[in-house]
């Protein structure tokens, strides 16, 4: 079969739930990779241009608004209630029903947000003061123009994401998985042109990148024999079950969409730069959460649905916990590996080249720090978070997710006015929230604790991934003294020298790691032999 026959099948079949993951893996791979390399082009783009990130402020300060309205009207409805329909649609009815459904709700959901939009256009300057009171006049009058284009970019991304629920439910992933990818191409290329433009120019990128994420998944729509009709009903039975089941997660974004706006206006009275590292060092600690947690939290929902809708519960229960283990045999080297070589990490994000005020540089090595700490917690919410939608219950992952929210508020709150922690106070805030969440999470899944411990052959495999994480931070720590001098062998570049140290302790790490899996024989590792195997 020729290469190009290959990728058109890519777009064009469905896949199960092996080849949702190794799709979804490699594609989100590559999205978060050029997610990190567009935040490390901007930030050292806008470094060269004014001397400091501090412009940036009000670049990311621009996004909340028209997040937040997206958020509350578009996405609550995406996790928790349209992806599960439209996959029980899929199953029990034809096609001409599921289409019919499909544009019964893009047509309501884009009327929805268009009068959003247009009444947020106008709010905006009367907004913006009051969001951002540590701004200057002409911090406030750069972000909001800026936030007033932006607000394209919703539009694109309701359609967008909407029709990554369609071909979702159709076990079509190669499609949605490559929208993002493009997506990050187009900042990319508005950020290169900074030095000459501005930064008004990254903005013309997000919002042109919006457009091409919708763009790439229509060939698929159309193939699969979707064809456009406007079908708004605000007051159908669809509809309004709809807005049932997204009305408690809806809440929960709207929780964490203020919670991320408090945030900003607690930054907006420290030093210049404060929010850009805040959002930077979260987009970095967020890239191994997203890549690996939700990655399998998008995958394995369809199969949460099936099983609980066919009441199978012991199968339900041995899936989550069988997860849960996957992450966190994942996460530990991870969070291991990122404290160590924090330093490193962020010397080639943000500082490379060296562009920015060198405490601009400490200050998200601090705020990074506390961000790691929690990423398995993070991937955990995400996944148990959908192991609750699965049974349409999204009431407790919204009584939860307020009740960390509001932890993580009082703490940023107290820790802005009594410690001098400054924005990497806000980023232990959000740690703290998101181990309550977890904890919140597991506590009520009704999912016994051995199912977590134990895999399947009712081996301890918990205590022997600590046991090799444990062993595993000592080989990191031995490599993180030793890569100093391996790196000088080679090149006296600061960032090359960052480069090498990280791809050392990278590449001796892991192989501990894996050895001990090996030697341990952990289901993990079995895993990656059987894919092997399979594919040999």
């Amino acid at each position: 079969m020729s290469p190009i026959r290959r990728i058109t099948n890519l777009f064009y079949q469905s896949h199960n739930l092996k080849q949702a993951v190794g799709i979804l893996f490699v594609t989100v791979l590559i999205s978060n990779v050029l997610g990190l390399i567009r935040n490390i082009i901007i930030a050292n783009r806008v470094g060269v241009t004014y001397g400091s990130i501090g412009p940036l402020d009000n670049y990311y300060a621009a996004f909340v608004l028209p997040d937040f309205l997206y958020s509350i009207l578009i996405v609550g409805a995406l996790s928790s209630a349209i992806l599960p329909l439209l996959v029980k649609i899929d199953t029990e009815e034809n096609d001409q029903k599921f289409w019919q459904t499909f544009n019964t709700l893009l047509s309501t959901g884009f009327t929805a947000i268009i009068f959003g939009l247009a009444a947020l256009y106008f709010m905006l300057p009367w907004l913006m003061p009051r969001l951002f009171p540590g701004f200057s006049d002409v911090d406030i009058r750069q972000t909001t123009e800026l936030a007033q284009a932006m607000l394209l970019s919703p539009l694109f991304f309701t359609v967008s994401q909407l029709s990554t629920s369609a071909l979702q439910a159709k076990k079509m992933f190669f499609a949605p998985a490559l929208a993002p990818i493009v997506y990050n191409v187009s900042i990319i290329t508005g950020a290169l042109l900074i030095p000459r433009f501005g930064l008004p120019v990254l903005v013309f990128g997000v919002i042109l990148g919006a457009a091409a994420h919708f763009l790439v998944q229509l060939p698929s729509l159309l193939r699969l024999g979707w064809r456009f009709s406007f079908e708004i009903s605000f007051g159908s039975g669809l509809v309004r079950q709809v807005f049932k089941l997204m009305i408690p997660r809806t809440i929960a974004l709207t929780s964490t969409q203020l919670l991320l706006i408090a945030f900003y206006r607690i930054a907006s009275d420290f030093s210049a730069g404060s929010i850009a590292i805040y959002r930077l060092t979260d987009d970095l600690q967020t890239a191994p959460v997203l890549l690996l947690a939700n990655t399998l939290a998008m995958a394995i929902l369809p199969d949460f649905t099936r099983k609980f809708a066919k009441d199978q519960k012991e199968e339900y229960q041995q899936l989550v916990g069988k997860a849960l283990r996957l992450l966190l045999f994942i996460f530990l080297p991870a969070t291991i590996y990122l404290l160590l070589f924090r330093t490193q990490i962020i010397g080639l994000y943000i500082s490379i080249g060296h562009s920015i005020d060198p405490a601009e540089t400490i200050m998200a090595i601090k705020t990074f720090s506390y961000f790691v700490i929690s990423i398995f917690f993070q991937g955990a919410v995400l996944l148990l978070a959908r192991a609750y939608f699965a049974r349409s219950d999204t009431m407790r992952p919204t009584v939860y997710s307020i009740c960390s929210i509001a932890v993580a508020l009082l703490f940023a709150w107290w820790s802005a006015r009594a410690t001098s922690l400054g924005v990497a106070g806000l980023a232990l805030a959000f740690s703290i929230g998101s181990i309550i969440n977890a904890l919140l999470l597991w506590s009520t899944i009704g999912v016994p604790l051995r199912s977590f411990l134990y895999d399947i052959d009712g081996k301890k495999n918990v205590l022997l991934v600590l046991a090799g994480g444990l062993m595993t931070t000592a080989v990191f720590a031995v490599a993180y003294v030793a890569s100093p001098t391996v790196s000088a062998l080679f090149t006296n570049s600061p960032s090359a020298q960052n480069l090498i140290e990280l791809l050392f302790g990278l590449a001796v790490g892991l192989l501990f790691y894996f050895v001990w899996s090996k030697v341990f024989n952990l289901e993990q590792w079995q895993m990656i032999r059987n894919r092997r195997s399979t594919q040999t």
